[in-house]
């Protein structure tokens, strides 16, 4: 059995087809082809940024806005969006923002907490 933080070329299809969505993952070559590219290596990039075309709605809050949040895949997290959710509200009422990144674990996936260890020995 799965632990539940498994993804596969499977898993990718159903959610689309589920929420609607094109699946470009898929289009892109899928579980392979992400393979290949992590064995090619990759470089972790953080940024910090806003979206002012839709606020950054897309990420946490209900989007697409014309479609009801029950509606599977539209209420993507607690953001209620709104006014104070735009990035010009945010930039001037919050013009010294910053953000701090730290404490990053890299190993297999459910290796790096032990939580997770503990859920997958119950597995077995």
């Amino acid at each position: 059995p799965q632990a539940g933080n498994s993804v596969t070329d499977d898993f990718c299809e159903k959610q689309k087809s589920k929420f609607g969505d094109l699946n470009d993952f898929a289009a892109k070559g899928g579980m392979k082809a992400m393979g290949e590219a992590l064995d090619r290596g990759m470089v972790l990039v953080l940024s910090l940024w806003d979206d002012t075309q839709v606020n950054m709605l897309w990420l946490d809050s209900a989007y697409p806005t014309d479609q009801p949040p029950r509606k599977p895949g539209v209420l993507r997290g607690p953001c209620p969006g709104g006014a104070d959710s735009e990035p010009s509200f945010l930039r001037e009422n919050f013009p010294d923002a910053k953000v701090e990144y730290s404490r990053f674990k890299v190993g297999e996936i459910g290796s790096t907490f032990a939580a997770a260890r503990r859920a997958a020995e119950n597995l077995v």
